[in-house]
């Protein structure tokens, strides 16, 4: 799938998504994405790794630390923040959600975590 493709596919979710690169790893910029939290929706800008970064295959980054979420299933959420693009970030220890998959479904895998 072509990146245009890619990028499109994130357009459904985020039309302003657009992919930015820093120090060799590829993110898609994903501005005002509407988070699902439990029963409710947070809208925080965010940053999709769709390539390793920080020993992880692919990352979602925050504008927030989610505070409901100390736990992603039965394990601590191990919340960390990240410099990124100039930017503060803060993400989760989430493991598995490989870098081979379109990018909404990375996104996706990503988002049912915190859900």
């Amino acid at each position: 799938m072509t990146v245009a493709a890619q990028l499109d596919s994130l357009k459904a979710v985020c039309p302003d998504a657009s992919q930015v690169h820093e120090a060799g790893s590829c993110f898609v910029y994903l501005p005002q994405l509407n988070v699902p939290v439990g029963d409710q929706v947070k809208v925080m800008d965010a940053l999709l790794a769709v390539t390793l970064h920080s020993g992880y295959s692919t990352r979602l980054f925050l504008g927030e630390q989610i505070v409901e979420r100390s736990t992603i299933g039965t394990q601590a959420a191990n919340w960390t923040q990240h410099q990124i693009l100039g930017k503060n970030w803060w993400t989760w220890s989430w493991q598995g959600v490989p870098a081979d998959l379109v990018w909404i479904q990375i996104l996706l895998a990503h988002l049912k975590a915190l859900k």
